[in-house]
């Protein structure tokens, strides 16, 4: 086998599984319970354990995982085995809100991370922002899954099929198999890919680890031909990494994919399961991603920049030319990075149309229509913004990783509301609503002023510190703005 690509067979494999793919969202269709908002973008609320872990796990490890992770880790070194407590703290970021967001909108009836926001605060400004971040957010997610699937086509076909036809040909799959069976769809199909996440895991490890001295002798290269990607971190170094993980822990727990799995499990317990599930996966999958980014700087050199986030797809090429088990494994891992990037494209994309159908369009021009209309709407204009997205994503300005921390410095400005109001009755609708625009706008000028980064923190973190200090003292202040007029009544 050629290690300039998989050859035909791996193409074929590839069109197997879209094909598939798209059986499933047809099966998915047939499987409708009825034409309503709660059937389509909550699969009927009916998500058992491990249909709800495997769509979880599919849709948290994305191709930010598989392409990103591994580009950061050729760029930074060793220093990037913190990024394995990214992901816990997202699980562990769940359990301070999840159980009882679930109970609650099985009372209610929430569709989508807006309802709860107006039940919660009944405040139409503070919901519409909350949105806007949400949506500025997703896009923005949306926009590095398409990025990641024309590196990861362009990558692993040797450049044969070229980076815009990987835009192009995954997205149009995607949206076909979503608008045919909503959730349903997305959570069937995330089941399939997060099986064959794990399988494709396990032949990266069987590919850069085949002896126990092998990562011995690597690690000693690095050390002795890029020191400083090997060296101790400093201090400034650690307090980025905590900094990094509370940044992620937070805003991963409030995606709204999220938020809306959170809507559509079967019941609290198949919730605990799901998460409890959820707890070792980080470990299973963030090390090896981790490995393949430090074993890139042997096999790979001089990829600067966003060429960086290419160093899986150059290995798996590398891989599937050296023997045939190799081939078989490195053709597991390909379609795992397919798998993982697809998965999370279209949880976001339905996502997004739930926001522009029920919050949007809902509450404004289509106010009182039936869902079945609104879900027509909210398609449409979805695919009308993924057009935009591919658009921009054909020329693309930065890497995976700086998209990354670009969405979770907007929205860690929301997991307040979230975090916050479910615990704490105290807030307000007016307290949630400063805080948000203060964290905005906290986040938005230190980098504009010349203060990026103070003390190490990222800006989003700094200014989701201010927002829960405005949430936490303006109620407090009402209170005691309320005491005079109060004394002059009582005299």
């Amino acid at each position: 086998m050629s290690a300039s690509g998989f050859g035909a067979a791996g193409l074929l494999v590839v069109l197997a599984y879209l094909a598939a793919m798209l059986s499933v969202g047809l099966l998915a269709r047939r499987a409708r319970r009825a034409d309503s908002l709660g059937d389509f973008y909550l699969a009927g609320r009916a998500l058992g354990p491990f249909v709800l872990f495997a769509t979880l796990y599919a849709t948290q490890y994305s191709g930010n995982s598989f392409l990103g992770y591994p580009g950061e880790a050729y760029r930074l070194g060793f220093a990037w085995v913190m990024s394995v407590g990214f992901m816990t703290a997202i699980v562990v970021a769940y359990l301070l809100f999840a159980p009882e967001l679930h109970r609650q909108s099985r009372r209610l009836g929430l569709v989508t991370p807006g309802d709860w926001l107006d039940h919660r605060f009944g405040s139409p400004a503070l919901t519409l922002v909350a949105n806007l971040v949400l949506v500025v957010a997703i896009v923005n997610y949306l926009l590095a899954q398409l990025m990641a699937m024309g590196h990861v086509v362009a990558g692993l076909s040797g450049g044969a099929v070229p980076y815009w036809a990987g835009v192009v040909g995954l997205t149009a799959v995607i949206l076909i198999y979503e608008t045919l069976g909503g959730l349903r769809a997305v959570a069937w199909t995330d089941a399939v890919q997060g099986v064959l996440i794990l399988v494709g895991l396990g032949g990266i490890l069987a590919a850069i680890v085949p002896s126990p001295g092998h990562m011995g002798a690597i690690t000693q290269w690095v050390a002795e031909t890029a020191p400083e990607k090997a060296a101790v971190p400093s201090w400034a170094q650690c307090v980025s990494w905590a900094s990094t993980i509370a940044l992620i822990g937070l805003s991963g727990a409030v995606y709204p994919q999220a938020i809306q799995r959170i809507y559509a499990a079967r019941s609290a317990r198949a919730l605990k399961r799901g998460v409890a599930a959820m707890a070792c996966m980080p470990l299973v999958t963030m090390v090896p991603l981790f490995l393949v980014g430090i074993i890139s700087l042997r096999e790979l050199s001089a990829l600067e920049g966003i060429a960086a986030d290419q160093v899986m797809p150059l290995l798996l090429t590398r891989w599937a030319g050296a023997s045939t088990w190799l081939y078989l494994g490195s053709l597991a891992v390909m379609l795992a990075v397919v798998a993982a990037i697809m998965s999370t494209a279209d949880s976001v994309l339905l996502t997004l149309s739930s926001i522009i159908a029920k919050d949007f369009m809902g509450k404004t021009v289509l106010k009182g229509a039936t869902d079945a209309r609104l879900t027509r709407a909210g398609k449409v204009t979805s695919w009308a913004i993924v057009a935009v997205l591919v658009a921009i994503a054909l020329v693309p300005r930065i890497t995976l990783w700086g998209l990354i921390e670009l969405k979770m410095e907007v929205l860690i400005q929301v997991a307040p509301l979230f975090m916050l109001g479910i615990h704490w009755r105290r807030v307000t609708a007016s307290a949630a609503l400063a805080g948000l625009v203060v964290g905005l706008a906290v986040s938005v000028a230190l980098p504009l002023a010349g203060y990026a980064r103070p003390l190490g923190l990222h800006d989003g973190l700094v200014g989701a510190l201010a927002n829960v200090a405005v949430c936490l003292a303006w109620p407090w202040a009402a209170v005691v703005d309320r005491r005079p007029a109060v004394r002059e009544a009582n005299a």
